[in-house]
C-alpha cells in the first residue's frame, strides 16, 4: 500500500509539473504520461483558425508544444530526449513545394541573429523553450529561442530544422531536424520524426518547448500555406506522439483538439 501510494503522489506531481511548465510559458498539452525512468511527458497539438473548412482546407497555423519533468531525479533534471514522433490527424495537410530551403550545417553552432541571415527565406515558424543543464554541481535553467526552417528535402520527403539557441549560462545551439513522411493509416495523415541531439552530452534535458509553425505564400500564380486543415464531423483532430528517451524508455501521449466548421469554405 505504501508503494502505491508513492506512485499516486509521484504521478501527481508529475502532471501538476507540466500543467504548470505549459500554463506559465504559454502552451497548451494534454495529460501526461509517466514512463518506467519516471519522466513525465505530455504533449499539445493546437490548429488555428478553429473554425476550419468541412471539406476543403483552410489555411491555418499549428503550434506544437511538449512539456518534460522527473519529480524522481536526484537533481530534478530528466532523462533527455533522443527523438519523438508525432502522427497528426488525416485532416491535416503539410505543403513545401515552393518554400526555400535550409541546410543543418548552416544552422550548427550560429546564433539566431546569423541563421537568420543565413536562412531568414526558409523561416516557417517560431518558439521558446526550457531547458535544465548541470554546470559545476549546479543545475541552471536555460530559455533557448526556437526558429523553425524549411529544411531541404530528404529522400524526396519535406524535412523541418529547429534552430534552438541560448547564450545562459553558457552559448548553446541544438540544431533539431524533422522529417515529414506520409503515414495514412489509422485516422492519421502525417508524421513528423524528430532526432533530437544531446544537450552537454546528456546531462542536460530540454524540459519545456514550443514552436508556431505559420507560412503563407504564393506557389505558381495561387496563395497557398505551409499548413492547411479541415475540420471533419467529428469535429475533432487528434494527435498521437512517441518519445524515445536517452534509456530506451518510451511515453506515448495524445491530445485531441475540438474544431469548429466553416461550411463556406
Amino acid at each position: 500500500m505504501r508503494k502505491r501510494s508513492y506512485l499516486v503522489v509521484l504521478l501527481a506531481v508529475a502532471v501538476a509539473a507540466a500543467v504548470s511548465a505549459s500554463a506559465a510559458l504559454g502552451g497548451s498539452t494534454g495529460s501526461p504520461v509517466v514512463a518506467a525512468d519516471g519522466n513525465s511527458q505530455a504533449v499539445g497539438v493546437v490548429f488555428s483558425p478553429k473554425k476550419l473548412g468541412k471539406k476543403t482546407f483552410t489555411p491555418a497555423a499549428l503550434e506544437v508544444t511538449t512539456a518534460l519533468s522527473n519529480p524522481s531525479s536526484s537533481n530534478g533534471v530528466p532523462v533527455p530526449t533522443t527523438n519523438v514522433v508525432i502522427d497528426f490527424d488525416q485532416n491535416v495537410k503539410i505543403f513545401t513545394k515552393g518554400v526555400p530551403t535550409c541546410s543543418a550545417s548552416q544552422l550548427q553552432s550560429v546564433s539566431t541573429e546569423i541563421a537568420l541571415e543565413k536562412c531568414g527565406k526558409a523561416k516557417i515558424g517560431s518558439g521558446t523553450g526550457t531547458a535544465l543543464l548541470p554546470v559545476g554541481g549546479k543545475v541552471f535553467t536555460i530559455n533557448p529561442v526556437v526558429t523553425a526552417f524549411n529544411g531541404a528535402p530528404k529522400g524526396g520527403k519535406p524535412v523541418i530544422l529547429l534552430h534552438v539557441y541560448s547564450t545562459t549560462p553558457i552559448q548553446t545551439t541544438l540544431v533539431l531536424t524533422g522529417t515529414v513522411k506520409s503515414y495514412n493509416k489509422q485516422g492519421y495523415g502525417p508524421r513528423l520524426d524528430v532526432e533530437v541531439p544531446l544537450l552537454a552530452g546528456g546531462a542536460g534535458a530540454l524540459t519545456y518547448f514550443n514552436v508556431k509553425v505559420k507560412k503563407t505564400y504564393r506557389y505558381k500564380g495561387k496563395s497557398v500555406s505551409y499548413i492547411s486543415a479541415k475540420c471533419p464531423n467529428s469535429k475533432k483532430l487528434k494527435a498521437r506522439s512517441v518519445f524515445t528517451f536517452k534509456d530506451g524508455q518510451t511515453a506515448n501521449p495524445t491530445y485531441v483538439q475540438t474544431c469548429a466548421q466553416n461550411p463556406k469554405k
